[in-house]
């Protein structure tokens, strides 16, 4: 028990990062929400106040995932991962439809997201089986088709609510590990073509996922309606190109004031770019680059291959949703729905997401101090690509 834990040596530079975004989410957050919630709920503080009780919450998740060693996660997988099977499926039954999709579950006074914990623990649970499947992933039976099952049960359950957004996601967290898992390079080929063409089948089958991609070719195809379908993304362009090089200053935008839609959850970063600029939203990225690179180095430099495959899911996971949402805020992709993670007002994404960089903490802390607690360990069915 001691060792499971043990206090761990923090990485300054990826609590320093994170810590930096989440504080910039606090003033951002507020900033977007103080007419909306004035209006709606007679308090400008009302979205504040929700989302810094979330973050402390998350900062508690944190601290706690960080001191327990990582290994434990491999022998809790297969539960996790069928909690979270029940957890979509339950949401499938009794959860509650917000905008034509179906994502939450009330708990007395919380909503939770099922999908938000889903992610992490399809992760972890690959993490585990492409470790044990070791050089066996060069079989498509033996190796790839396993944890294509997984993540297709997840992705039909998480599809039917429908969130598309979430699945190509989470398949493309399962591409990247399954790659650096050693899977061939033709079985990933159909895999993507699978996806492609599911993906395509789900759009058609939903008229508002048509609206919307209908309303991003109309964006680049010279057809915009501004007034009506492209109302959103064209907002959200305005946003970003009215901020210049140094913004309007904290507080000062316009768009977040009933003009653009979830200028606090999905759409934050449109916000930034009119309060803060060019030099803000260059500073995001640049904030969000160290984050990415810093978990491959941790991932790189895992004391075991489960380490190394846990660690890379987990940094691209976080890597996809945050590419995703600035495509759809900049226009690049139809609209998803997919929040920033540290940046967007939530509740289930943001405790997530701190408690999957405790976990990035616990591998740093082990990686640095060449600690490989064996008690807790998985079986490992081959070393990890770069090992020694």
């Amino acid at each position: 028990m001691s060792q499971l834990l043990a206090a761990p040596r923090l990485d300054r530079t990826l609590l320093l990062t994170v810590a930096a975004l989440t504080a910039l989410g606090l003033v951002m957050v507020y900033s977007s929400s103080a007419f909306l919630g004035a209006e709606r709920y007679q308090s400008e503080y009302f979205f504040l106040q929700r989302h810094a009780f979330r973050v402390l919450l998350g900062l508690v998740v944190l601290l706690v995932a960080a001191r327990i060693d990582y290994h434990v996660y491999a022998r809790w997988a297969a539960w996790a991962f069928g909690a979270s099977v029940g957890l979509l499926v339950m949401l499938l039954a009794l959860g509650g439809e917000v905008r034509g999709a179906n994502r939450w579950l009330s708990f007395a006074t919380f909503n939770i997201q099922p999908t938000e914990l889903a992610r992490v623990a399809c992760v972890v649970y690959l993490a585990r089986l492409l470790d044990r499947k070791g050089d066996r992933m060069a079989s498509f039976r033996d190796g790839v088709l396993p944890a294509c099952i997984t993540l297709g049960v997840l992705s039909v359950l998480i599809l039917l609510q429908p969130n598309l957004g979430s699945t190509i996601a989470l398949l493309s967290t399962g591409f990247v590990m399954l790659h650096l898992a050693g899977a061939r390079a033709r079985h990933l080929g159909l895999l993507v073509l699978c996806g492609a063409v599911a993906a395509w089948v789900q759009v058609l089958r939903h008229p508002y996922m048509m609206e919307r991609v209908a309303a991003w070719r109309g964006l680049w195809g010279g057809s915009i309606d501004a007034l009506g379908r492209n109302w959103q993304l064209s907002q959200s362009i305005l946003a970003l190109g009215s901020g210049g090089v140094l913004g309007t200053g904290p507080g000062h935008g316009l768009q977040k004031v009933f003009f653009l839609p979830d200028p606090h959850t999905d759409f934050i970063f449109a916000v930034i770019g009119e309060e803060l600029g060019f030099v803000g939203t260059a500073l995001v990225l640049a904030a969000y680059l160290a984050l990415f690179l810093r978990g491959l180095k941790i991932a790189g430099s895992a004391p075991d291959r489960f380490g190394f495959l846990l660690a890379a899911g987990l940094t691209v996971n976080l890597s996809v949703y945050v590419a995703m949402n600035i495509a759809v805020v900049t226009g690049v992709i139809p609209t998803t729905g997919l929040p920033l993670p540290f940046l967007s007002y939530g509740g289930s994404a943001l405790v997530v997401n701190l408690g999957v960089i405790g976990v990035l903490l616990n591998i740093a802390s082990q990686m640095e101090s060449g600690i490989r607690t064996r008690a807790f360990a998985a079986p490992t069915g081959g070393r990890r690509p770069g090992g020694r």
